[in-house]
Order: structure tokens, then sequence, then C-alpha cells
């Protein structure tokens, strides 16, 4: 970095130039460059990678693997059933028997229930996958801020139940700030905004959060 006052070439980290002794920075953004060291320097972001700190990771319990399995043949069977009912009234099968001849319309209509076929072993095969990336993908561990939190309600009309979902928005150390979709939603009520730690991204949810204390 350069000094605004005087030009000269600084480190990144410096706060004043040590040719002219101005300033180099607000007081806020001293305050975050001395918060991001202190993350680094202490020993929850130097323990960061360890298989120990790894395998306390939240991961995808077999509750939700169970409900998948479950949605998916009971939501396959009836769309199943529904395409061979179709096929049934469409007379395909009647004809093969010699029993009635065929008729359009209700083959068209086992449009529909195929569909919905397709569209259920769509979704479970991609929920499956990502558990999966969640469990064993490419893990990131950055110093980060707090910078913000919301959620957001889908569904709860009429008899349906709603669904919550958790973002925490985090700023990082050259100044970004990026919102997350929070997997464990603990670790939402966990944090509090300027908290100062150790970020663990997976497959772009946050998947833990250690707080350091500054």
């Amino acid at each position: 970095m350069k000094c605004l006052s005087c030009g000269a070439s600084l480190p990144e980290d410096s706060l004043t130039c040590e040719f002219c002794g101005s300033v180099t920075a607000t007081p806020s953004q001293q305050r975050d460059k001395d918060t991001f060291r202190r993350i680094k320097e202490s020993s929850l972001y130097r323990q960061r990678n360890e298989p120990q700190r790894i395998e306390r990771l939240p991961k995808p319990g077999v509750g939700p693997k169970i409900f998948l399995v479950f949605f998916f043949i009971v939501f396959c069977g009836i769309s199943g059933g529904g395409v061979i009912m179709t096929l049934f009234m469409s007379g395909i099968i009647g004809a093969m028997a010699g029993l009635r001849g065929f008729a359009l319309i209700p083959f068209c209509m086992g449009v529909v229930p195929l569909g919905m076929l397709g569209l259920g072993v769509y979704l479970a095969i991609t929920q499956f996958k990502k558990m999966q990336s969640l469990e064993t993908g490419e893990l990131a561990t950055l110093p980060a801020i707090v910078a913000g939190k919301r959620t957001m309600l889908s569904g709860g009309s009429g008899d349906s139940s709603a669904s919550t979902y958790y973002y925490v928005t985090f700023e990082f150390e050259d100044g970004q700030r990026q919102e997350y979709p929070v997997w464990d939603g603990s670790l939402y009520g966990r944090v509090s905004e300027e908290d100062a730690g150790v970020l663990f991204l997976r497959e772009q949810h946050a998947l833990d959060f250690d707080r350091v204390r500054i």
C-alpha cells in the first residue's frame, strides 16, 4: 500500500506512515485490521485445520437421509401409480389384452404423472448429492467478522407448515462482504453482529464459526 500523504510504499498492515507519520487508515479500518490480526494470532485459528476440529463440524444427520428415502419412495410410488392408471385408461393395456382400442386423451394425461415421477427422481438425487458434498466437499477456513443476520420464511399458508431459512453475512480481511446460508440453525443463534472469529465454509454454506475474544 502507499501513503496518501507522501506516497511512500508501506506494508499492507501499516496504520501510520513510518516516513511522514500520517495516519494511513480510518479508525474503523484500523480497528478491522487489528481484529483480523488478533484472529490470525489466536489458538483457534492455528487449530482450524486439525483433524479433531474438522471432525466436530456439523454434518447432515441420519434423519434427513431417512426422510429423503421415505419421500422418494412415497412420491415416486404415487407418481408411478398415476402413470400406470393413465396407461390403463388410455387402452394400451386393454389393447394388448384384446379388450379395447387406444384412447389418445387419457394417454396424453399420463405425461403429468410421468413428469412428476421424473421431478421426484431429480429432486432426490440433487438433495442426496448436496448432503454428500456438505460432508466431503472442499473446506475453507477464513478469519471473518459477522456483519449481519437475517431469516426467511417459506410456506405456512393454509394447513401447511412454514420453513425457516437462516442467513449470515460475513466481512473478510479484504473488506468484501458475503452472505451465506447456514446449514445448522444453531449456528445462527450462537453468533451476533460484530463477532470475530474463524468461519468454516463448505459448498457455499456456513458450517461453523469459532468466536475469538478480541
